[in-house]
């Protein structure tokens, strides 16, 4: 017989061998899915108390598929996408839109006013797949060392619709009271934007000239009807300088700043309208017919859509202008990255299985501690993309204890874990909530710390016969806040909020069930060849705090002993 089956097998009997292995199989699954949107360098998984025979390398691969498409609120569960999605496109995505919708309120004399680039509707899921390959050799019977080498997948898909029902067609009810310009009507827009400014920046020149020097010289042309009422021409002059004011710096004057326009045609449009012939009127009063401005304020009769948003063939859309300020298209993004490597050490603690020939008598317990120092790369990923999948909680130190019971045909693995990461310093936003779809665009240098992971799982288990086993699965997690410094970085961005992170403890609960199939024991008898372990488990989030991801998980893992130890 093969030197692992006699290293594992010795003293024991055929007897004791397999009731050892049979509580070893326990691979108990803990769905950790840490902060919203975010990837584990490995899945977070406890393994039962099994340790690692002295001499014999285990190999495990494990293949875990992590989805979720939903999150827990204190309404309940809600669709990912409601962070995307809206019935009013504008600032309070775009901060740098702030400044557009104020001046929508000084041309139309309404503080109430407020811009909106109509209806985004969003559709949007994660998936992570996370493969980590572990290496873990046993020293002596009770002390194993090993490493993992996590290869991690993240996907996040995003589908949007702007200003469309479902059936890809206009929605025009939803459509939103401002438009984006094209590229080639800019000139267009300028120029109509610029004959308003001019005319009501002559206006209030001319009406200044006439406040300030009228009294001084009460005869002169028009001087009779401003020293009629000073106060009232002193407030037309203010009303026309705002005005002007307001058109160029809101709607643009020239092409490079000439993005957004009225739409026709809406409540808005007419309003502006409404707003110039009023403040024409009030001119004229004292500079007489065709003073103000003549036509209207430049208008698009195109809603605002996907390709505006977006941009299109190197023009860029609201994302890359300086109203997105400079952000990244909004699309499915995806990586494949090496995410680092773990070691770990594992110390058996406790045995109390029976190893002799004598049936089995009463309860058998054994108890497992170890511990674990995560290292994990910072990836320069562009802090401008929106909906990315962060690559993990960065790197950090895991303590784990497992202990298995097994009573005749049932068996159990309680397990606990207690995770402490450490800081890690990226790029990313210094104004607004860091953790937010819609990041404000005002970047730096960012140090986060992810906060403590506590654990507690348990998993019961009915055996079936030697090689098979099917499993229940419990687990609770609470993590804490995650924590932010931005230390000394700057960055200018008027409209934006301050720097204000929307985080907190968050605590779940998972529920599942699995399945094992093993051919070690036939192994160890001498009936197959090579020692196979591989086990299924599906688990699913069941309950959360608001912002915890309501996650689907399937785990596929494959256990190979190898005896390496050297003959004497």
């Amino acid at each position: 017989m093969p030197s692992l089956v006699r290293h594992i097998s010795q003293p024991r009997t055929p007897v004791a061998r397999r009731r050892w292995l049979i509580a070893s199989l326990g691979i108990a699954l803990v769905a950790a899915t840490p902060t919203f949107v975010r990837a584990q360098a490995y899945p977070s998984h406890t393994d039962d108390a099994a340790p690692v025979p002295k001499g014999v390398l285990r190999v495990k691969v494990t293949t875990v598929w992590t989805r979720f498409d939903e999150r827990f609120t204190s309404a309940g569960r809600r669709p990912l996408s409601d962070d995307i999605a809206t019935d009013s496109l504008g600032p309070r995505q775009f901060p740098g839109l702030t400044p557009v919708e104020q001046g929508l309120q000084t041309l139309t004399n309404d503080p109430l006013t407020r811009l909106s680039l109509g209806r985004l509707a969003a559709r949007t899921d994660v998936r992570i797949v996370t493969t980590p390959i572990a290496f873990e050799y046993g020293v002596s019977r009770r002390l194993s060392i090993g490493v993992i080498v996590p290869l991690v997948q993240t996907r996040r898909s995003i589908q949007l619709r702007m200003n469309q029902d479902s059936l890809g067609r206009l929605d025009s009810i939803a459509s939103g009271n401002v438009g984006w310009i094209p590229d080639r009507l800019r000139r267009d827009a300028a120029l109509a934007n610029q004959a308003v400014f001019s005319g009501f920046q002559r206006a209030a020149d001319s009406l200044g000239k006439l406040i300030t020097n009228c009294p001084a010289n009460p005869n002169a042309a028009g001087c009779a009807t401003v020293l009629a009422n000073t106060a009232d021409a002193t407030s037309t002059r203010t009303a026309a300088q705002q005005f002007a004011n307001a058109v160029k710096a809101t709607l643009g004057t020239d092409s490079a700043t000439a993005y957004v326009a009225p739409r026709k045609s809406s409540v808005l449009e007419s309003r502006i309208s409404d707003q110039r012939a009023l403040l024409n009127a009030k001119v004229q009063k004292y500079l007489g017919a065709g003073a103000g401005a003549a036509t209207d304020v430049f208008s698009t009769a195109t809603p605002f859509s996907y390709i505006d948003l977006q941009g299109r063939n190197g023009i860029p859309g609201l994302l890359e202008s300086p109203l997105g300020g400079g952000l990244d298209s909004i699309q499915t993004t995806s990586s494949l990255k090496l995410n680092g490597f773990t070691i770990g050490a594992q110390y058996l603690l406790l045995d109390n299985f029976q190893l002799d020939t004598l049936p089995i008598r009463g309860v058998q317990t054994r108890i497992v501690v170890g511990g674990a120092y995560r290292y994990q790369p910072q990836f320069p990923d562009s802090a401008g993309r929106l909906g990315t999948v962060s690559d993990g909680d960065g790197s950090g130190i895991e303590l784990r204890s497992a202990m298995d019971v097994i009573t005749g045909r049932l068996g159990a693995t309680i397990a606990g874990r207690f995770v402490k990461s450490l800081p890690r310093t990226m790029e990313g936003p210094v104004l607004g909530d860091p953790e937010a779809f819609f990041l404000s665009p005002a970047f730096g240098p960012v140090t986060s710390t992810a906060g403590t992971v506590i654990g507690l799982d348990v998993t019961p288990r009915l055996l079936f016969g030697d090689w098979f086993a099917l499993d229940a699965h419990y687990g609770y997690e609470r993590k804490g806040a995650t924590t932010y410094d931005v230390g000394a970085a700057t960055a200018t961005c008027a409209s934006c909020l301050p720097f204000s992170p929307n985080t907190s403890a968050r605590s779940s609960q998972f529920v599942g069930l699995g399945l094992r199939y093993s051919t070690a024991d036939a192994y160890l008898r001498g009936l197959a060849k090579t020692p196979v372990e591989i086990s299924y488990t599906h688990l699913e989030a069941i309950s959360g705090d608001a912002g915890v991801p309501r996650v689907r998980r399937d785990q596929v893992q494959l256990r190979l002993y190898f005896n390496v130890r050297t003959k004497r």
